[in-house]
């Protein structure tokens, strides 16, 4: 056998029995997804074994490398990666007790400075923030916040380009991070009205992508209503209205002219009394009812006797109680001379 056959067979023995002969494969198709600052290693192992681990290291290229081992055929390197503005090398490597694979090596980058599309196979990217949309008439109103104040990086405090494509029109826009929202108005043809259309968002800030779609439901226009013969209807209402009230009042007026009046020398009269008693009514008074008993007689018989004496110097004519009496009856009851009665 020759020498040539011998290495020939070695080498094939080799990739058969990779254990046996020290050999060990390396990882294949391996890949990175890095999105929204969430970074995973991937990749695949065709013969692995109990004992086979694998090494990830993280290169960045302004700090410190860090080195895991695994036996997952993914990582996430997020932790590791956590500068978005560097740039990272990973190195991968297949073990299996003392014996090792060659390296495999894979770069990601968030940041526009070191990214090159002959040393990065994939490039980082990021979500388009949350879109809100209204229609009013022609226009599709777009709001949304800048992304530095979703993902709060220091590298976004700038500039943030974006453009809207709808029917095949792309208009530009920008804002930036101290303003509240990023506005922008998208005219649409009033063909779509009652359809749905598709706006395509995208943007880039501090080099990383972003990109988004919105579908937005464009609804029919209300025809607009003649107010001519509302306004029409309603001035007619109101003179009917009018007519009606003109006529009630007419014939109240009627109603009331034909009450007889108050003559005025009555009116006058009652007016009279009435103004002299609300303005001066007396406070009424409590009287005693007094009967009246003619000149009350306070002398005795004597002193009478004694006055009627010394008046005619002779004696009074001796009365008897019966006649006193009677006097004192005739004086209460008498009458005036008009009221006696009259002799011919």
């Amino acid at each position: 056998m020759s020498k040539d056959a011998v290495v020939q067979f070695g080498v094939v023995c080799a990739l058969l029995f990779p254990g046996v002969f020290g050999f060990v494969p390396y990882p294949k198709n391996v890949s990175v997804v890095c999105h929204n600052f969430v970074n995973v290693l991937y990749w695949n192992y065709s013969i692995p074994t109990e004992q086979t681990k694998f090494r990830v290291m993280v290169n960045p290229y302004e700090s410190p490398s860090q080195t895991v081992d695994t036996s997952q055929t993914y990582l996430d390197i997020s932790s590791y990666s956590t500068d978005v503005e560097d740039d990272y090398l990973v190195l991968l490597t297949a073990h299996d007790g003392q014996e090792k694979s060659e390296d495999v090596s894979i770069r990601f980058t968030y940041s526009k400075d070191y990214f090159d599309e002959n040393k990065h196979k994939y490039k980082c990217s990021l979500d388009f923030p949350a879109v809100n949309t209204s229609v009013h008439k022609d226009v599709i109103e777009v709001s949304f916040q800048h992304p530095f104040k979703l993902y709060k990086q220091e590298i976004m405090k700038e500039e943030f380009t974006y453009k809207i494509t709808h029917d095949e029109q792309m208009v530009k826009y920008s804002c930036f991070e101290d303003e509240d929202l990023c506005n922008a108005e998208v005219h649409f043809n009033q063909s779509v009205a009652g359809q749905c259309v598709e706006l395509k968002l995208e943007g880039v800030i501090a080099g990383i992508p972003s990109y988004t779609y919105s579908n937005v439901c464009v609804p029919q226009p209300t025809p607009e209503t003649d107010k001519t013969g509302i306004i029409a209807a309603l001035i007619g209402g109101a003179t009917v209205v009018l007519f009606i009230i003109m006529g009630f009042v007419w014939l109240l007026w009627r109603k009331w002219s034909n009450i007889p009046q108050m003559p005025q020398g009555l009116w006058c009269i009652i007016s009279k009394q009435s103004h002299t008693m609300l303005l001066s009514q007396p406070e009424p008074t409590d009287i005693c009812p007094v009967t009246s008993q003619g000149p009350l007689n306070y002398l005795t018989e004597e002193d009478q006797s004694v006055s009627a004496r010394d008046d005619t110097g002779a004696d009074p004519p001796v009365v008897s109680e019966e006649g006193m009496a009677g006097e004192d009856s005739q004086g209460l009851g008498c009458s005036s001379d008009y009221d006696r009665p009259k002799f011919l």
